[in-house]
């Protein structure tokens, strides 16, 4: 079957970053998945296409299935592409997955009933996929192919008398070295954009899945249990294969834990020397405060390996945020993290949010001024602040809707550029103490 994989609203605007467009490597992964198995698959990564253009663009590909992969900002841009496409193929199967589908789907199972139709049902959709995607939605291709009853295709939801019905969860792939490598061929590379990355930068993801369990976070909801991974041997394959016969020299792990195992970390940066890669390529990588803190990591092999790059999530340097996050981490942690790093002469770079609901303004500003009196004495080389909101399947999510706190009911679809919720801090003072702290950190 041919089989278009849709990921729509590529392009945003992100605070202190203006235009940003990146690679969707979870769709590449779908589509290798797909062509190993038979079928055809086409990626189309809205960027600066109108909706007609990309409906006209999928129309001339000609797909009887077209899976969409959405995050909660933009599912409704998600859906209204796919009944644009019904409209001018009516047989065409839709089949939605990604965070979105999954935080819902976990958050009807786990805390609200009802949540799930409120934020998915929507016309012109015949399926989700939660969780993983890669054998529930080849599961329903060869269904669809062989018109088996649609309560025998393990992993998807599907309408049974006008009511959504899950057909059971998958298990999850465990050693990811058993899919193929993702197929990158259909991305527009060129459109790709962002003022703090290098125009060659190559996205990689290795690793699914976390161990810890903060409450806001959507990780352990969409791949609960422990991180499954690629090899060493496997991620070194890929790595060369793109500096080598695509010219990409910088690269960065999007993978939540990269750090998980530090015996792979170390086979993966004397990996990178043993195959001529040393002083070429650069990546950086996402790591934990406490890995550093606690000496866990060895920075000065990352260093001579080619890292310039660790990405910390601080969130908070309020020491009662972090225990109700679940961070597992402290302020002193997180300076000390900050500041190994930066003596091993790897940049900094990390997130921050505000806007939490128990937050009064001075703890607010108490925990800024912490923050951004590290950044003035140069330790930081960059910084991602946005507003905390919700995700649905959280633990924070069911705690914001339960106590009333949600006051954005424009919500799911938040970039995390605005306020979402009430605080002690009246939202007009919020957004012009943010504006403040960005300007006084660069």
């Amino acid at each position: 079957m041919k089989v278009a994989l849709i990921v729509p609203g590529g392009k945003k605007e992100m605070e202190g970053m203006k235009t940003v467009a990146r690679p969707p490597l979870g769709i590449c992964h779908l589509k290798s998945y797909l062509e190993q198995n038979g079928h055809q698959a086409r990626v189309f990564h809205q960027i600066d296409e109108t909706d007609s253009e990309l409906v006209k663009k999928v129309s001339e590909f000609n797909p009887q299935v077209a899976g969409f992969s959405t995050m909660s900002c933009v599912f409704e841009e998600g859906v209204s592409l796919a009944q644009k496409l019904k409209k001018i193929n009516p047989h065409i199967r839709t089949v939605f997955g990604g965070e979105h589908i999954t935080g819902s789907f976990a958050e009807d199972l786990r805390y609200e009933p009802g949540f799930f139709q409120e934020s998915c049902g929507r016309k012109g959709i015949d399926y989700f996929i939660p969780f993983e995607g890669e054998k529930p939605l080849l599961n329903l291709v060869n269904g669809l192919a062989s018109k088996t009853s649609e309560r025998s295709i393990p992993g998807i939801i599907f309408k049974h008398n006008g009511k959504w019905v899950y057909s059971g969860q998958v298990p999850r792939v465990q050693n990811l070295d058993e899919l193929p490598m993702p197929d990158r061929s259909d991305l527009p590379y060129d459109k790709y954009c962002s003022i703090d990355e290098s125009n060659d930068l190559e996205y990689m993801h290795t690793g699914r899945g976390c161990r810890f369990r903060c409450s806001y976070c959507a990780t352990p909801v969409s791949n609960p249990g422990r991180v499954s991974a690629n090899s060493a041997q496997r991620v070194l394959d890929e790595m060369e294969d793109r500096y080598r016969n695509h010219g990409r020299t910088h690269f960065f792990f999007a993978d939540e834990l990269f750090t998980f195992d530090t015996k792979r970390v170390a086979e993966i940066c004397k990996g990178i020397k043993d195959r001529g890669m040393r002083g070429k390529i650069r990546y950086r990588i996402f790591a934990r405060v406490d890995d550093v803190a606690k000496n866990r990591l060895d920075l000065q092999m990352l260093k001579e390996s080619g890292c310039n790059g660790l990405f910390f999530g601080v969130e908070s340097m309020n020491e009662d945020t972090l225990k109700r996050l679940r961070k597992g981490t402290t302020p002193e942690m997180i300076e000390q993290a900050i500041n190994r790093t930066y003596e091993a002469g790897i940049p900094v770079w990390a997130s921050l949010m505000v806007g939490y609901p128990w937050e009064n303004e001075e703890q607010l500003k108490q925990s800024l001024d912490r923050y951004a009196s590290i950044v003035e004495q140069g330790k930081v080389f960059h910084t991602y602040s946005t507003f905390i909101t919700p995700f649905p399947g959280t633990d924070f999510h069911h705690y914001c809707r339960s106590n009333g706190l949600i006051t954005n009911p424009n919500y799911l679809r938040s970039d995390c550029s605005v306020p979402s919720l009430k605080t002690p801090i009246h939202q007009d003072r919020l957004v012009e103490i943010h504006r403040q702290f960005r300007e006084r950190i660069g």
